[in-house]
């Protein structure tokens, strides 16, 4: 059963001082932005009291701000961390004192998307330093910022914390991919009717592709100098209001992570969402998208799965840039230089340089505190992928099992507490593989026929090398549980069935057989 914002904070916000810091931290969908329009909004009518609601994205902006003045609330007041931003880059400062609570809606942006904002440090360090304002910072992934203020503020500062336990009730499936052929095929096999699709790239480029692809879609990206080639791509009424749905009208949407908390989508007809983010809070905001209207309305999750080399491969950058920052901190510029060298075109966002009133960048750079607390704790996300796996290896070989490279899914699996989930690159390859082998059932495989099956089956060793061994085929078909076997004979037969010479007298062949 969901448990609603309101229910949790009861009548305890009438509690709330000047000066104290409010920490929500519950699910997608949970009715953190009903409770503050309707619950927060009419005590602050009360007071006589105004609130700041500030939104990471301008549709979630727009959206949250048509549904104020359609109830007449005239105490929330709207803007955008990046309004903010610019107008303490062009002034030095931005007006907080007619508000009595200033609300930061999405506040993972001040972690999240700190690889592409350079600006959200002004934002965030201007909110902190407003001790006499009631300061609410709202996210279901905000665990790390709300480390970083529990941690930070002074110890007379009241705190306020309502989490609620993560919940993925409305998850029908999980299932993972590599190849993109994979997932079309299972939109053709399981989704051709009625059924509304969403599928979240990680570049802007695929989603245009896939949008090209397939008729019947609509595609959506930020409105940013990167994307200018892309933008004629999208299409004004992509998400409507029809009743009480907020959906699109054709079948697919392909679409960036700025749909992530742009939209609270609520269509019963969108049934299977495709994310391609490896950032576990970003993946969850992308899925959390679809608002479920009952019990009954569930959707079907497929995710990319990162392979171990891939998240050894974050490991690497994230070190990196920690370690930078590390040596600037006690080496300042000087340090920082000599440690990048050949590194020198990567850039960091932890470390940035401080923008002026005149809009220019000053030479003293400085390190965000948040954004490097960001990194350590997705490096924190990844050695617990890696090290969980390596127990799981452990225990696999104990039983006999082969290795298998599935940190990231595994992790998933557990964080969403399913009790299965499927690959589907595994599923087709073995679907495809069975008609394959059923093909060559009661045929006599010689030289040539032996090579197509062993590049067809393509088994490696460790040094990747392919396995051309009959007994290496036969106990891999049997421990993926293929049923089928291969075993290898002399054909000693002298003459063909028509009365002809053997061409292949002496030869070894190989059988394929299927048992049950």
């Amino acid at each position: 059963m969901k448990t609603w914002l309101s229910d949790i904070i009861k009548e305890e916000y009438k509690q709330w001082k000047a000066g104290n810091i409010v920490l929500i931290g519950t699910g997608t969908g949970s009715g953190k932005s009903y409770f503050i329009r309707n619950k927060l909004s009419s005590y602050a009518e009360y007071e006589q009291s105004d609130i700041l609601f500030i939104f990471n994205r301008k549709e979630l902006h727009k959206q949250n701000k048509e549904q104020i003045e359609l109830n007449n609330n005239y105490r929330i007041h709207t803007t955008t961390y990046q309004e903010i931003e610019h107008q303490i880059s062009n002034s030095g400062c931005y007006d907080f004192t007619p508000y009595t609570y200033i609300v930061c809606d999405e506040c993972h942006y001040f972690t999240d998307d700190s690889s592409f904002n350079h600006n959200s440090d002004l934002s965030f360090n201007a909110i902190m330093r407003l001790n006499n304002k009631i300061r609410i910072f709202m996210s279901a992934t905000g665990s790390t910022l709300f480390s970083f203020i529990c941690n930070s503020v002074n110890k007379k500062t009241k705190v306020w914390e309502y989490r609620g336990k993560r919940q993925f009730n409305q998850v029908a499936s999980l299932s993972f991919y590599s190849k993109d052929e994979s997932v079309k095929r299972y939109i053709q096999q399981h989704f051709n009717g009625n059924e509304k699709i969403i599928w979240f790239c990680k570049s802007t480029k695929k989603a245009a592709k896939l949008h090209n692809e397939f008729p019947n879609s609509y595609f959506l990206c930020s409105n940013n100098g990167n994307n200018k080639k892309y933008l004629q791509l999208i299409n004004d009424r992509t998400i409507i209001t029809d009743g009480e749905k907020i959906t699109f009208d054709r079948k697919y949407l392909f679409t960036t992570k700025v749909l992530d908390n742009g939209y609270d989508l609520k269509d019963e007809q969108i049934k299977l969402i495709i994310c391609d983010e490896f950032d576990i809070n970003t993946m969850i905001q992308c899925i959390g998208r679809k608002r479920s209207l009952s019990d009954d309305d569930k959707v079907h999750i497929v995710l990319f799965n990162y392979s171990n080399k891939s998240i050894n491969g974050y490991k690497n950058v994230f070190v990196d840039k920690l370690k930078e920052a590390d040596i600037f901190l006690k080496e300042g510029v000087a340090g920082r230089n000599e440690f990048i060298g050949r590194f020198a075109q990567k850039s960091n966002y932890i470390i940035y340089d401080q923008p002026s009133p005149d809009n220019k960048y000053v030479s003293d750079k400085k390190i965000s505190t948040v954004k490097y607390l960001k990194v350590q704790n997705d490096l924190a996300i990844i050695n617990e992928m890696l090290d969980h796996n390596r127990e799981l290896k452990k225990i696999r070989e104990g039983l006999g099992e082969k290795s298998r490279s599935d940190a990231y899914m595994m992790y998933i699996l557990e964080l969403m507490d399913m009790k299965s989930c499927r690959d589907l690159d595994k599923i087709y390859q073995e679907q495809d593989l069975g008609e394959y082998l059923d093909s060559l059932l009661g045929k006599r495989l010689y030289k040539q026929e032996q090579k197509e099956l062993i590049e067809r089956i393509a088994i490696k060793d460790y040094r990747g090398r392919i396995q051309k061994d009959v007994n290496q085929i036969d106990s891999y078909l049997r421990s993926n549980n293929l049923k089928y076997a291969v075993a290898s004979f002399k054909d000693n037969n002298k003459k063909l069935d028509d009365g002809s010479d053997n061409p292949n007298r002496g030869k070894w062949y190989w059988l394929v057989s299927r048992f049950e």
